[in-house]
């Protein structure tokens, strides 16, 4: 049995790519499971390779697959119906399956569409082994869990919940091998970096907090799981020996949660001689000195807070946990390990008005990050945020491309959507154009590639682009 997995490009109809793009480690955990179970996978990734309807209608005469799974995050969800529907009209009897946080969030309720045969609720990796077993030996699905599937007369079968995956470590590591490694780039330049190929990582799962916009939990939920130093070293060895890797994105919600296993970690980089540049997300409360340096001296450049406002009752509101002093104090150690350090900003949140976005610009010029990212809130099905937004009749768009952290889609009586543009565009340039952050990026540039790099970002940060994210 042959089985196609699809990442959507940001449009199937003209040929877009994003800035910055990611290893669609989803897709990757089960091709390699599929894989290792001993059946016939291809993935491809449209985010770096453009996957319109002449391009998709090729696959399909020359890979001949039984299946197609498609990875379905919000803003791509309309794309991945287009997909499918190309796929069904090429070829009805190719079982096509969606998954995804999106999928998910909704309750699988695209499944109510012609084109869709199954979809995937949750994680997907032993879930997409059993429904590939069952459906090369034409089995029952019903005892699948984890899935809603179509019978024959049209009507829909939900079967029992999935549990997640305890141990992560019996994950087969991700099919690297299947997707284009040189092709994928990085965020604007951090220092340190090597030359060499980009790749991003992630070594956990779920997260304990309970943050009103985040979507993280829907597909992973609360319990933070997480990969073993040396599972994690073996990929990346793997990408460092085999793809050419020299640059890794940690793209964990909190990758320090537990700051032991970031400490073996770091120390086996070392011990195995690994000359690598490295970046992470971090959480203000799970961060010590001691620990910052011994990430910068395993190789980590740049860490990412998500700080998301200067308000601490916007922040109580967001129920994030967090302090302006804890995010002060966590500032001012990461910089004396003498790392570089990126804030996340959140406009837009509940409870947000025009005086406490002004707090939250004061206080990045306080805290001064070396970047940032002043971003506009969006309600991610399936959160908080989401269920506020529509509960109150906040929410004035809902096509969903337009859920890109560019894009206003929130209006409250507090701020209107021309408002949050304008204040956001306002935000950016007042932190960006001052003659020290000009000073400071221009000195932290190490090639030509970072000055181009930085030129475009700056162009669609400082000028308006739709879409800044990979998804």
């Amino acid at each position: 049995m042959k089985i196609l997995l699809l990442n959507p490009s940001i449009s199937t109809t003209k040929n877009t790519t994003s800035l910055f793009t990611s290893l669609p480690l989803g897709l990757g955990y089960i091709a390699s499971m599929l894989e290792v179970n001993g059946f016939n996978v291809k993935v491809i990734d449209g985010q770096v390779t453009w996957l319109n309807s002449i391009r998709l209608e090729k696959e399909i005469d020359d890979y001949s697959p039984d299946m197609i799974g498609i990875s379905v995050v919000t803003p791509r969800a309309k794309q991945a119906l287009e997909i499918a529907s190309i796929v069904k009209r090429k070829k009805p009897e190719i079982c096509v399956v969606l998954g995804g946080p999106h999928i998910t969030a909704l309750d699988g309720q695209v499944i109510t569409k012609d084109d869709i045969d199954v979809v995937v609720l949750g994680e997907g990796e032993y879930t997409m082994l059993d429904l590939v077993k069952a459906m090369s030996g034409n089995k029952d699905l019903s005892a699948i869990a984890g899935i809603l599937y179509k019978e024959k007369d049209g009507s829909v079968v939900r079967t029992k919940r999935r549990e997640m995956v305890k141990d992560i470590d019996r994950l087969p590591h991700p099919a690297f091998h299947l997707m284009p490694i040189d092709k994928y780039t990085p965020p604007a330049a951090w220092p340190n970096r090597k030359k060499g190929a980009y790749a991003n990582l992630m070594t956990s799962r779920g997260c304990p907090h309970q943050c009103t916009y985040c979507d993280v939990n829907i597909t992973f939920g609360r319990k933070y799981r997480m990969h073993s130093p040396e599972y994690v070293l073996d990929d990346i060895e793997c990408l460092y020996h085999k793809h050419k890797v020299k640059n890794f994105s940690f793209r964990d919600s909190i990758f320090t949660l537990h700051k032991d296993r970031v400490k073996k970690i770091c120390r086996l980089i070392n011990e195995r001689g690994l000359d690598i540049s490295w970046e992470c997300n971090l959480r203000v409360n799970y961060v010590d000195y001691d620990l910052l340096k011994m990430m910068k001296d395993a190789g980590c450049g740049l860490v990412r807070y998500g700080v998301e406002s200067g308000s601490q009752e916007v922040l109580n509101n967001a129920c994030r946990n967090t302090t302006l002093d804890q995010i002060r104090q966590a500032f001012k150690v990461t910089k004396k390990a003498g790392l570089e350090v990126h804030g996340y900003f959140m406009l837009g949140l509940p409870g947000e008005t025009k005086k406490t976005i002004k707090d939250t610009i004061k206080f990045a010029k306080e805290i001064s990050p070396d970047s940032v990212g002043f971003t506009i809130a969006i309600p991610f099905p399936g959160t908080e945020f989401y269920n506020w937004a529509k509960e109150h009749d906040y929410l004035r768009i809902d096509d969903w491309n337009s859920f890109v952290y560019n894009s206003a889609i929130v209006e409250t009586p507090s701020l209107s959507i021309k408002d949050l543009m304008k204040i956001q565009e306002w935000a950016l340039k007042s932190y960006y154009l001052r003659p020290s952050q000009i000073f400071k990026q221009f000195i932290q540039m190490r090639s030509w590639n970072d000055l181009t790099t930085n030129m475009k970002y700056a162009k669609l940060l400082l000028f308006r682009s739709r879409d800044i994210h990979s998804g």
